[in-house]
């Protein structure tokens, strides 16, 4: 091939790949999630709160299955008990109340316990799936996990003393729902929360015995899915 040959290739070379980066930009740009956000900054919702919780903190629990065991999504357009609202407007509310709330000013150390899960239980896959977790693996939490800083508390979620307990690192600065103070706080995170695993450890003491998996959140703009 000759040299004005060979310019002539490189140049065309170029310029395909300059536009399908311009494509490929473009298309993330039209994501639904991008649009909704936008519009949500547009709008002024999403201007930070000096609060350091979500309204539904305590409510969010309730709808978990949603994610964990995929429930009849006909259900999401039912009014959720004494709340006045429905599953999807519920997420909608919490998931823009996560973007604006007030980052945490210190670095926490939480923990969250899954009790042992039979064969038969919708749950069982996800659980065995989180039972082979290893250093370096990263997990995403589908719905928004709760947790706290004080293990005898979270222990009660695994009366049967088998199980997973989760200890988690969350840095400072994170967005995270908080209530209560020290010992006696109880943590909700965003759902779709993303966490790498630091370490594992098997757990056996008299009559426990758990899989204790360290890991750490990673602060991630990263709330998508079911809405």
């Amino acid at each position: 091939m000759s040299i004005k040959g060979i310019y002539n290739f490189i140049k065309t070379a170029f310029s395909k790949r300059s536009k399908s980066s311009v494509v490929a930009k473009k298309t993330e740009e039209n994501l639904f999630c991008r649009q909704y956000w936008k519009q949500c900054a547009d709008k002024n919702h999403l201007t930070p709160l000096n609060k350091t919780s979500v309204s539904l903190h305590e409510e969010l629990n309730g709808i978990n299955h949603f994610f964990v065991s995929g429930s009849d999504p006909k259900s999401m357009d039912s009014i959720f008990f004494n709340t006045g609202l429905t599953p999807r407007n519920m997420i909608k509310i919490s998931d823009t109340e996560f973007k604006r709330l007030k980052p945490s000013a210190e670095t926490l150390n939480v923990f969250r316990c899954i009790s042992e899960k039979p064969d038969f239980f919708s749950e069982y896959k996800l659980y065995q799936k989180r039972l082979h977790t290893n250093p370096g693996d990263i997990i995403n939490m589908r719905e928004y996990a709760y947790a706290t800083s004080d293990i005898s508390y979270a222990k009660v979620y695994m009366p049967s003393k088998k199980g997973i307990l989760y200890e988690i690192e969350v840095p400072k600065g994170s967005k995270i729902s908080r209530k209560g103070v020290g010992k006696n706080d109880e943590i909700v995170f965003p759902r779709n929360s993303k966490f790498e695993c630091i370490d594992t450890q098997e757990v056996v003491n008299g009559e426990e015995h758990y899989t204790k998996i360290k890991l750490r959140y990673l602060q991630e703009e990263n709330i998508l899915g079911l809405i």
